[in-house]
């Protein structure tokens, strides 16, 4: 066999002493498959996205060289600068994407996390955030600890893109509510807004990175938030609820995670 060539091996009859090793050799080679899959898909999608904004940037420079006036290098710079905030911003969206597929390939055992501290940090580090849209910005349910066992740093990540994502998707003067209640041996985190919502057509495609909704207008962003929030659910065995807020008729996004067995 070439070192590279990812067919199964053939089975042998049921009785030869070898075939339990095949199936279990097929199987991994199925996994590595779609392993490799994803890695591919991933890489060739992440080029696209980085080539339009690079192409941007080329033109914006272009413009400002070929002009001898002042008032337009200025101009193509301001452009310039802020087509590099959303570049470094799809840069730092895909990096994160490329550490939860690699946590994602290991085993992994998480330690204890407390799930309040981590949900209380966020919506502290984005009270600014929301004041400067004049957004009440708010949080109900559990006062105290709420463990889980999760990585700390990635589940902040899954937060704070999700209030991002809330507050930059909500008109001035409206309502963003964070909440976590125990359920039974899980707890709900649930995040609600009072803007516009994803139509239940679009539910599925808004969990696809680099993928933008009808509905956003000129909001910047990469399309890899909710993506993002995706795939770091999905590493701790939850996979996140897009739903119309009953109370603020926007959209709410709805995780649940078991909680750590010394709670």
């Amino acid at each position: 066999r070439e070192p590279g060539l990812l067919t199964p091996l053939p089975e042998l009859l049921p009785w030869s002493e070898t075939r339990l090793l095949i199936v279990a050799f097929n199987r991994y080679i199925d996994r590595l498959r779609v392993m490799i899959s994803r890695q591919e898909r991933f890489s060739a999608d992440a080029s696209h996205q980085l080539k339009t904004p690079l192409a941007v940037l080329k033109t914006q420079a272009s413009v400002a060289l070929a002009s001898g006036d002042p008032r337009l290098w200025r101009e193509s710079l301001e452009a310039m600068s802020g087509t590099l905030d959303s570049t470094i911003l799809l840069t730092e969206r895909l990096l994160q994407l490329a550490t939860i597929k690699r946590k994602e390939q290991g085993e992994h055992a998480f330690p204890p996390v407390d799930l309040h501290e981590i949900v209380h940090n966020s919506c502290f580090s984005r009270l600014q955030q929301a004041r400067s849209k004049a957004i009440d910005l708010g949080y109900e349910g559990e006062p105290s600890t709420v463990t889980i066992a999760g990585d700390g740093v990635l589940l902040s990540e899954l937060c704070a893109n999700l209030l991002d994502n809330a507050i930059r998707y909500t008109p001035q003067g409206g309502i963003v509510t964070v909440s976590l209640h125990r359920d039974g041996e899980a707890v709900l985190l649930e995040v609600e807004d009072s803007g516009p919502g994803i139509d239940d057509a679009q539910i599925q495609q808004a969990l696809m990175p680099f993928h933008r909704l009808e509905n956003v207008g000129d909001n910047p962003g990469a399309g890899l938030g909710l993506a993002l929030v995706s795939d770091i659910a999905r590493l701790h065995r939850s996979h996140p609820q897009l739903l119309r807020s009953e109370t603020l008729g926007g959209l709410k996004v709805r995780l649940r995670f078991l909680r750590a067995c010394s709670e």
